[in-house]
């Protein structure tokens, strides 16, 4: 049995940009936060330990793995090479945290204040999906279950055609209508010279739904799900 809190793991590949805002303001929130390297070739690693040293609840792994990227092809590529899955990596990572529920954070999000209150919910609910702003306000963000309870038999990553999706049994997804986060994906000097593509773009096929079904749910709830089946057709949060 896992003790109650909430866990934060973040998968970082050449983050360096914005690890150390990233981290910095949602650290308050979390009860550990587990960051996993994925073959980083910047300084992210020498900022993580800099940052570590007066901050215990960060922990550092690595998965060597290369993962497919997102968007055209992905599920072909993870057939053909199954240890390239996202979901394998995602998993993984879940294994490596501590708490009774966990948070998939990204390294290149970062913490507002209205993101405090989800301390107050993660307890009351197997699942809470939030938002947050893009700084260039491009369609980079939606509500994605990102706070869900551990429970490896009932709640697994698995592939999708793009990429890969979080499935789960419980029937309830709590919105927390309150924007949680900066994106700062698009300013990002990788992004600086090049168009916005969402690896939505190519999808013959709506993605998979997250829960296990409508019933149940609450109102706010349904509207999330009609918000991310519209969403996902041209973003990936």
């Amino acid at each position: 049995m896992r003790p109650h809190g909430l866990s934060a793991f973040v998968r970082c590949k050449n983050e360096e940009e914005y690890i150390v805002a990233s981290l910095t303001s949602c650290y308050r929130v979390f009860d550990e936060i587990v960051v996993v390297l994925n073959n980083s070739t910047d300084r992210t690693r020498e900022f993580l330990q800099d940052l570590m040293s007066d901050h215990p609840k960060i922990r550092v792994l690595d998965y060597h793995a290369d993962c497919a990227p997102a968007g055209h092809g992905y599920l072909d590529m993870v057939e053909k090479a199954p240890e390239r899955s996202l979901a394998r990596y995602y998993n993984w990572c879940l294994e490596q945290t501590s708490y009774s529920h966990v948070c998939k954070w990204d390294g290149d999000m970062i913490a507002i204040p209205t993101f405090d209150g989800v301390r107050e919910l993660f307890g009351a609910h197997d699942v809470v999906a939030f938002d947050g702003y893009d700084v260039l306000d491009r369609n980079t963000t939606n509500y994605e279950p990102r706070i869900f309870k551990y429970d490896p038999a009932h709640t697994r990553y698995e592939d999708w055609d793009l990429y890969e999706v979080l499935k789960h049994e419980y029937p309830k997804v709590f919105l927390y209508e309150e924007k949680c986060y900066l994106h700062m994906k698009l300013v990002k000097r990788d992004w600086l010279h090049k168009p916005w593509v969402s690896p939505n773009d190519t999808a013959v096929r709506s993605a998979p739904a997250s829960g296990s079904g409508a019933e149940g749910m609450t109102p706010m709830s349904r509207v999330a799900r009609r918000l991310r089946s519209v969403v996902r057709r041209v973003s990936k949060g």
